[in-house]
């Protein structure tokens, strides 16, 4: 099961004026989210697959065919379908360590430099939220930011 954090209300998009289209694509919920992750709200492919809760390679490949099926569903006018139940809204998660590292990674400078030890700030905010390393490894964080994300691990 993946975690989504958009479930749409309307699952059925007809081009107007033809009453029954020839074909249909189905969309998975999974894929909408990775289009939307990356591209209505601009994370990088990194930053959506933490969000979601899967590999860089599986956000990709959600990616890829999200936007294969979109376009040919446009050029060749034909219904688009959202479907799926092999997610959970976030709503429904309950405090859960992802949500922490996704919560402690907002508040980063996102610089991705290593200094702390780790090759970018989301692998770093996933060792501060399992508490396996100090939120002050990080050189470049505002005061600001480091108090949050105390407050953030005292609430584990």
């Amino acid at each position: 099961m993946r975690w989504v954090g958009f479930v749409p209300h309307i699952t059925r998009f007809q081009p107007f004026g033809i009453p029954y289209p020839a074909r249909a694509i189905n969309l998975t919920i999974e894929e909408l989210e990775a289009l939307r992750l990356v591209d209505l709200e601009h994370l990088t492919q990194e930053e959506a697959a933490m969000v979601m809760g899967v590999s860089r390679k599986t956000l990709w490949n959600d990616l890829k065919s999200a936007r294969e099926k979109v376009v040919r569903a446009l050029v060749n006018g034909w219904e688009i379908r959202i479907s799926g139940e092999n997610y959970i809204p976030y709503r429904e998660l309950g405090e859960t360590k992802r949500d922490k590292a996704f919560e402690i990674w907002r508040l980063l400078p996102h610089r991705n430099c290593g200094a702390c030890g780790y090759g970018n700030c989301v692998e770093f905010a996933k060792q501060v939220a399992e508490k396996k390393v100090s939120p002050d490894a990080c050189r470049f964080i505002t005061k600001e930011g480091l108090e949050k994300i105390k407050k953030i691990l005292e609430v584990m």
